[in-house]
């Protein structure tokens, strides 16, 4: 069996625990096909000018930390670098296969000058919106120079899908030698078909996520105003945090929502899978996603959703199970909703989970995995 060292800059952690708790499952599965440690590298904002923090998760789980009060993206890049080489140096990365990086920037940012240093080969897996949207920044900004050239330097590439392969190599200019697409792992100890028992009159949606901008939730919400102002009963249960999540309350309140609308707070795997089994469909109105976790895991419930027409979900949904919205405007959103409500019958629940299982098969992923593994040492 190889032995792989996994570096991440996101992982859940001791300020948040929910944290790209993707990537843990992703490598809670990896983990079956190779022996794999874990190390959470993260240099984060504290109120010191630099103060270190560690934090032992598993026995195959580390987080090192460092904080700082510096903003400036240089010295964030060159504390990264200076931290990922003390951790390799501590944990003996010769003693590895490989080194599999998960989220490049800013742990590669250097990689230019020391990949003659390590001798043994790595791989990176990207998850990341932020090159579909150019990191936010000018075409011609410098700032983004330092993160084109990481894909520049022949290292395999990951993508949890063809969208996001897509993006980098439109972003940096450059075509990806040796890539590979592997989907997010769904946790099917909690999402999975149930047979609803039970056939509510009322319709259930379902939306949850880190409501910020991205995430876009307000085209949707004003849709149900108009679905509620035809006297169309609905219930809608709205889950998460993010720093438009008072924004909403305030936005349900002013349209008199509140006898329609319910708010819950972080919600764990077996809150949310509870909400999923007795939902009818899941919403989402999000201007852009690189594969969308909680949208598969609705489908892997029998779930079908609702939402902006996105390719990278195009990639596992189709017209079974997807309600697009070309637009993702208040009267698209609120014809798609009354079409919903008139035609949640047509949606085969059953059929739904088994297509996405197929898609999202754990045995399938991990001989992919293993593949990669094996084909890159």
């Amino acid at each position: 069996m190889k032995k792989v060292l996994h570096i991440t800059n996101w992982y859940p952690n001791n300020w948040n625990d929910l944290e790209a708790i993707f990537i843990k499952e992703q490598f809670k599965l990896f983990s079956e096909v190779t022996f794999s440690h874990l190390i959470h590298i993260q240099v984060r904002t504290g109120t010191k000018l630099l103060e270190y923090k560690y934090f032992k998760y598993s026995n195959s789980e580390e987080g090192y930390y460092l904080l700082t009060k510096i903003k400036s993206h240089k010295i964030i890049e060159l504390l990264t670098t200076f931290l990922l080489w003390w951790v390799l140096f501590k944990v003996n990365y010769k003693k590895y296969d490989l080194i599999h990086f998960h989220i490049a920037y800013p742990l590669l940012t250097y990689y230019h000058l020391w990949k003659k240093i390590v001798k043994i080969p790595i791989i990176m897996l990207e998850h990341w919106s932020a090159y579909h949207f150019n990191f936010y920044m000018p075409k011609n900004s410098k700032k983004l120079n330092s993160i084109k050239r990481i894909f520049k330097q022949n290292i395999p590439l990951i993508t949890v899908s063809k969208a996001l392969l897509d993006d980098i190599e439109i972003f940096s200019g450059n075509k990806i030698d040796k890539s590979y697409i592997i989907p997010n792992v769904i946790d099917k100890k909690y999402y999975y078909y149930l047979d609803k028992k039970t056939k509510h009159k009322t319709v259930t949606f379902f939306a949850l996520n880190n409501w910020r901008n991205i995430k876009n939730p307000f085209p949707m919400l004003e849709g149900f105003v108009k679905l509620a102002s035809s006297n169309i009963e609905f219930n809608l249960v709205i889950g998460g945090y993010g720093e438009l999540m008072e924004d909403m309350k305030k936005f349900v309140v002013k349209y008199k929502l509140e006898d329609s609308v319910r708010f819950f707070s972080k919600m764990n795997k077996q809150e949310i899978a509870n909400q999923l089994h007795i939902s009818d469909a899941f919403v989402f109105s999000s201007i852009y996603e690189t594969f969308s976790v909680v949208c598969a895991e609705s489908l892997c419930c029998g779930v079908p959703i609702i939402g902006s027409d996105i390719s990278a979900i195009s990639e596992y949904a189709n017209t079974s199970s997807y309600l697009r919205l070309k637009n993702n405007n208040a009267d698209e959103w609120k014809n798609s909703l009354k079409y919903f409500i008139d035609n949640k019958e047509k949606y085969n629940n059953k059929l739904i989970a088994q297509k996405i299982n197929l898609y999202l098969s754990s045995d399938t992923i991990k001989k992919n995995y293993k593949k990669i593994i094996y084909e890159n040492t």
